[in-house]
């Protein structure tokens, strides 16, 4: 037995708009019929003003409030990146301290030879060469 569609339900081919119906493309308005030729060209080029410096103030609105957030994120991923710069740095630093306490304490002297009086850590060298370690069985 053969299905059916129903007459109600169109589908995508069988719709029909405006452009696909002939004699709808010249369609005028009662009110576009007793205009005068002056009155069209007029309307072509009607522009409300007030509207359009509405619109233009509210874009430059838009504008300036996502140049504000712009800005405003540089900023602060600026400061996150000093921030994070500073601690790489810190423990960089405190890592080669490290270093030479445990240096120290291999080679049998005190850790703190001047005293136990805290003292500056010395900037990191940047090499980011470790100390060998040598395993004896």
């Amino acid at each position: 037995m053969k299905k059916k569609s129903p007459g109600y339900i169109k589908l995508q081919g069988q719709a029909r708009n405006s452009a696909d119906i002939p004699g709808l493309h010249g369609i005028k308005t009662a009110s576009s019929l007793f205009m005068t030729k002056e009155e069209r060209e007029s309307l072509g080029s009607a522009m409300d003003f007030r509207a359009l410096g509405l619109e233009a103030r509210r874009e430059k609105d838009k504008f300036a409030r996502q140049d504000a957030v712009l800005e405003k994120f540089q900023n602060n991923y600026s400061i996150a990146r000093e921030r994070l710069a500073a601690r790489i740095n810190k423990n960089r630093a405190m890592m080669e301290l490290r270093h030479e306490l445990q240096e120290r304490r291999r080679r049998g002297e005190s850790p703190d030879p001047e005293g136990g009086g805290t003292q500056e850590a010395k900037p990191p060298t940047g090499e980011g060469s470790f100390n060998e370690i040598e395993l004896r069985y």
